[in-house]
């Protein structure tokens, strides 16, 4: 049986050489507290998907394959618009839709396997689905994670990251997330009293 689908390789090729981008830039909440070779986005969602595959088989009521490619999804419309740092998200009430529309134009042409990807990041925003808030709650958990190496390497201004209520809120749902990071927020108070004495 023929293949009726027709994709052309060169849509591929584009699509595949603007999601190197997300090699390229950096997250700007670390380049905002001095640590100018932090992670990029790509290493940022290889960490997501790694932990969200990982840790979602312990929720046995997540769609796991979901997760897994919805945890890649989330970031991709960075490609275009760039990572924008929590502080300066009220200039930006559009972000969502901008990202959307990026992931749109990317995904241009590229029959089924380009509308899944959009799909998917609009089920991640809208955070309705069990999998999306699990993903975003994982998302909060390595960035409470990189921060947590940062810090142990040295890197002191990085407190608010462990004062945002809406990072902690996520968990709510899981259980294993929200002990994870209640843990990693005892380890740090335990480092940070031995380093203060």
């Amino acid at each position: 049986m023929a293949n009726s689908i027709k994709i052309q390789p060169d849509r591929v090729q584009a699509l595949f050489q603007e999601i190197l981008n997300l090699k390229k830039i950096r997250r700007t909440g670390w380049q905002l507290r001095g640590i100018k070779e932090g992670e990029s986005i790509a290493d940022h969602a290889f960490g997501t998907a790694f932990l969200a595959m990982f840790l979602s088989s312990f929720f046995p009521q997540l769609d796991r394959y979901k997760v897994i490619r919805m945890s890649i999804a989330h970031e991709l419309g960075e490609c275009r618009v760039g990572d924008i740092p929590f502080p300066a998200l009220k200039y930006f009430p559009n972000k969502v839709e901008a990202e959307k529309k990026a992931i749109s134009e990317m995904m241009s042409g590229l029959e089924v396997a380009g509308e899944e990807f959009i799909s998917l990041f609009c089920e991640f925003e809208e955070g309705i689905t069990s999998e999306a808030r699990f993903v975003k709650a994982v998302d909060k958990l390595e960035m409470l994670l990189t921060a947590f190496e940062y810090e142990k390497t040295g890197w002191k201004a990085l407190g608010d990251f462990w004062k945002n209520q809406s990072t902690f809120s996520a968990f709510s749902d899981f259980k294993l997330l929200e002990d994870i990071a209640s843990e990693l927020l005892q380890q740090r108070k335990v480092s940070n009293d031995t380093h203060e004495n």
